[in-house]
């Protein structure tokens, strides 16, 4: 019960953080047979033209098996220098380990369809390097229910092998603020990309 409380603490503060810097921050529960997810994540334009802008992702998983819980905090900056693509600065948190970032960026986004993109290296001696990925779709079924697919993918490795990958399906419905239905967390570790994978159920919503 104290891990508990503590996960709920910890995703009302970045709930209320999250709503201070956007109004289009999302708040994502996922259970899953093996681990629970709280993430918040928002994409923001500094600008009304979306020329500089900035992706925040903040998250907590909590292993059910070793009840340990790991805490991600990454947000970058980017400038859209052609079509949307740019240079991005940033920094992330990591399982203790705290980077500056830098890299290149790809952003896009509609009614129905979004996408930012990037490739980062941390600024320090023998540096992660990671392509992550956020894409999401919708599509309107009748006056009150959407369609809803999220996907995410993050792949991290060094100069010398892959350390991590991770990959996120979301599939189901969107229903004024809310999204709900089927989950699927895997990941890749090693070298030899051992592979695990975590079925559940999702809860979001957007502010």
């Amino acid at each position: 019960m104290q891990k508990l409380s503590k996960l709920i603490l910890i995703s009302a503060v970045l709930t209320m953080s999250g709503h201070r810097l956007s109004a289009q921050t999302t708040l994502e529960t996922f259970g899953g047979t093996e681990e629970m997810v709280i993430e918040a994540w928002f994409f923001k334009g500094i600008t009304d033209d979306y020329k500089f802008n900035v992706f925040s992702l903040n998250e907590v998983v909590h292993d059910y098996d070793t009840d340990q819980n790991t805490f991600l905090s990454y947000t970058v900056f980017g400038y859209d220098l052609w079509k949307g693509f740019g240079p991005l600065l940033g920094t992330r948190i990591m399982e203790g380990r705290t980077s500056g970032l830098a890299g290149i960026q790809y952003g896009k986004g509609g009614e129905r369809f979004f996408v930012t993109t990037n490739l980062t290296t941390e600024i320090r001696n023998d540096p992660f390097f990671e392509w992550y990925i956020l894409t999401q779709y919708r599509f309107p079924i009748n006056d009150h229910l959407s369609f809803f697919g999220q996907f995410q993918n993050s792949t991290n490795f060094n100069d010398e092998a892959h350390d991590f990958s991770l990959q996120r399906l979301r599939i189901g419905l969107s229903w004024q603020k809310f999204q709900f239905g089927l989950g699927l967390n895997t990941y890749q570790l090693g070298a030899d990309w051992t592979f695990e994978s975590t079925p559940g159920g999702f809860l979001r919503l957007e502010f």
